[in-house]
């Protein structure tokens, strides 16, 4: 699958997913809408039609009195008026849906309006006793119709409590399906999600892994990415294979061609120097004082060119794999007084403090190759740290014991290095400030090569001790070299 049908995909069910509870909910906030609008209505007209009835009683109580006592055709139209209203709250009753509760009240005022009728045509007869005694007889069908209003009134408030009671069991019914609708939608997504995201970030990462192997100088694709996908993290990752296969010959290419090409220029720059001493003999005449200073620079520029041509072929091997070391047990004191000696004089002449000094429980001795280790690796350093301290200052060598090997430590009080280079200072031909008088960049990259050849590490410090200002730069190495394992016999 596609990484993009993949998201979307991923992005449709969890949509889908927190959608259902939402849904739900929705549909159970509509039923508790019905009940607390639709049913409140009809008991509140329910409610309204019974205070209608129990005022439309009296008032007609009240207008037969009075009609029976002093017939008057206004009185006798609010007679019916008032049996109108009666039954017009009656309806109303029936639309709140109590029709069968109010069926009792429906017979009593039929009765109440045949008897009121009957009343009328008294009166209008004339015979007012009669229609005295008629009105008498009303008195009992108009309690019952009160009694009645009661009994409606007790449905009503049956219905409400009952309707009440379901809004609650829906209520309650309702937030426990919809928070375990939640739980187990969000339990989905988390699993969807994580499902999509290690299926992203696994592959991305181990690119990531690849790529940082790369940028420190490792062209070798990892054999744990997925090629086989056929999305774009499969393609990403054969592209990448593919970019560092060609990086890799390229690289190749440029060791053969560094080596190559270091080792043809020897032959010119040794006939060079060759040239020059014999001029500086006077083998071919005597020279003048402006001669023998043109004679001086050539000669001077003729050595930078032979230690250039030097690392070069330096990298060179180191870089095919053809660098063999001679590896020696040395006392770490030997080791480092060779080194003092090498410098004392020059660190003499610049008017610069050099001093060493070897912790008590430093190791007794290394196993190194002692030309390459003291020349390449701790020369180079100390030459570099007298090169940028002025005179006054100070060069410090320090060897200490650090788990199962010896850490050295060359530090100086010179200008120090900014913190924009200190992460380039052991890259091949990278020169920063401080380091743009030492030619071709190589001397540290060098020396990180040789140092990781002996099992080690070199590193540039944060800060220099005891404020020394400068730079300051660690080098551990064991103090026995690994034991290369035998290769099986065929």
């Amino acid at each position: 699958m596609r990484v993009r049908n993949r998201l979307v995909l991923t992005f449709v069910m969890v949509g889908a997913l927190l959608a259902v509870p939402s849904f739900f909910a929705a549909a159970r906030l509509g039923d508790l809408r019905d009940l607390a609008v639709g049913k409140r209505a009809s008991h509140a007209e329910a409610a309204l039609a019974l205070g209608g009835i129990e005022v439309g009683l009296a008032k007609l109580d009240r207008d037969l009195r009075s009609y029976v006592a002093s017939p008057d055709s206004s009185v006798r139209r609010s007679v019916f008026t008032s049996l109108a209203n009666l039954r017009t709250e009656a309806d109303r009753i029936g639309r709140a849906g109590y029709g069968s509760a109010g069926g009792a009240l429906e017979v009593e005022l039929e009765g109440l309006q045949a008897t009121t009728q009957r009343i009328d045509s008294l009166v209008q007869e004339g015979a007012l006793s009669a229609a005295t005694d008629t009105f008498f007889t009303l008195q009992p069908g108009i309690l019952q119709a009160r009694d009645g209003l009661e009994a409606i009134a007790t449905a009503v408030d049956a219905r409400a409590l009952a309707d009440f009671e379901r809004a609650e069991q829906i209520s309650t019914a309702a937030r426990a399906t919809t928070l375990l609708a939640v739980i187990l939608g969000l339990g989905l997504a988390v699993v969807l999600t994580t499902w999509t995201t290690r299926a992203l970030w696994s592959p991305l990462e181990r690119l990531r892994r690849g790529l940082s192997q790369v940028s420190h100088g490792d062209y070798s694709a990892p054999v744990d990415l997925p090629y086989e996908r056929k999305d774009e993290i499969g393609e990403l990752s054969t592209s990448f294979r593919t970019m560092a296969q060609r990086l890799t010959e390229l690289d190749r290419m440029k060791s053969e061609f560094v080596g190559v090409a270091s080792h043809e220029m020897k032959t010119p720059i040794n006939v060079i120097r060759g040239y020059t001493e014999l001029i500086e003999e006077e083998l071919a005449g005597e020279l003048t004082a402006n001669q023998r200073d043109i004679l001086d620079g050539i000669a001077e520029q003729t050595r930078s060119m032979t230690r250039m041509v030097s690392r070069l072929m330096d990298i060179s091997r180191l870089e095919t794999g053809d660098y063999v070391m001679e590896l020696e047990v040395v006392l770490l004191q030997d080791l480092l007084l060779g080194l003092m000696r090498g410098f004392e004089v020059l660190a003499v002449e610049q008017g610069i403090k050099l001093t060493c000094e070897i912790e008590p429980e430093a190791p007794a001795d290394v196993e190194v190759d002692v030309d390459l280790f003291r020349g390449e690796v701790l020369g180079n350093l100390v030459s570099n740290a007298l090169r940028f301290t002025p005179s006054g200052g100070e060069v410090r060598v320090r060897a200490r014991a650090e788990g199962d090997g010896v850490l050295i430590e060359v530090a100086d009080s010179g200008s120090g290095i900014d913190a924009d280079h200190q992460a380039f200072v052991f890259d091949k031909y990278y020169q920063a400030e401080r380091s743009r008088a030492m030619g071709s960049g190589l001397g540290l990259a060098i020396a990180r090569e040789l140092v990781e050849a002996h099992g080690g590490w070199i590193r540039l410090g944060d800060s220099t001790p005891e404020g020394l200002g400068g730079a300051v730069f660690h080098v551990w190495i064991p103090t026995r070299a690994a034991e290369e394992e035998p290769e099986p016999q065929p």
